[in-house]
């Protein structure tokens, strides 16, 4: 049981790592990789059956035993007996749901939220993961979760450059040859492209 309770929650975490690693392709002004949602859909599958197991074999089907193991836990790290973490873990998972299903069935309005939306959320998800894999975690796991946690910083704070097949990029190339210099259609897409390259065209707002 222990094996499975906790690898569940490990590899849900890892691939919501890589799911925020293939969504920052919108960045670059690039297609989400095919991947990307299924890495989402199944973090948050398994995250869910990690909780089911949780309640089963720690808490007997129990909420009430579910809330004061949190606040067992909580006084012991925090010195506070509050088993309110409960439904933060609740709300974690369905903040997770909720995203898989506006990524899929929505995706333009997904990826052109507003920046404060999309760091709100970061902000939340990152307060879990780190009390989870770090804070709450056991000695031998913490190295883990470091690890973890480290990699999701970087996919988020890092900001690299649109790539050779930027479609940004494509727009600053002339279609045939040369175009006559300050051609209207040629100044036009050179301010979309720089407008892209920006982060300010086109609704894409993600970062």
């Amino acid at each position: 049981m222990d094996a499975a309770l906790y690898s569940t929650i490990w590899v849900a975490l890892a691939l919501f790592t890589l799911a925020e690693a293939g969504k920052r392709r919108v960045s670059q002004h690039r297609a989400v990789p095919a991947w990307a949602w299924p890495a989402w859909l199944s973090g948050a599958g398994l995250c869910t059956v990690h909780i089911a197991l949780a309640f089963a074999g720690r808490h007997g089907w129990s909420h009430e035993a579910a809330v004061r193991e949190t606040a067992r836990q909580t006084a012991a790290v925090y010195g506070i007996n509050w088993g309110g973490g409960v439904y933060v873990n609740y709300c974690f998972v369905a903040a997770w749901w909720i995203e898989a299903w506006w990524w899929r069935v929505y995706p333009s309005s997904y990826f052109g939220r507003r920046r404060a939306i999309n760091w709100a959320l970061r902000a939340f998800y990152f307060l879990i993961i780190v009390n989870a894999v770090i804070v709450f975690a056991s000695v031998p796991r913490r190295a883990l979760g470091v690890v973890l946690v480290g990699a999701l910083l970087l996919v988020w704070i890092w900001r690299p450059g649109p790539g050779a097949d930027s479609p940004a990029l494509d727009r600053l190339r002339p279609e045939n040859g040369n175009p006559r210099p300050g051609a209207p259609s040629a100044i036009l897409r050179q301010r979309e492209a720089e407008r892209a390259l920006s982060g300010h065209g086109g609704g894409r707002r993600w970062i």
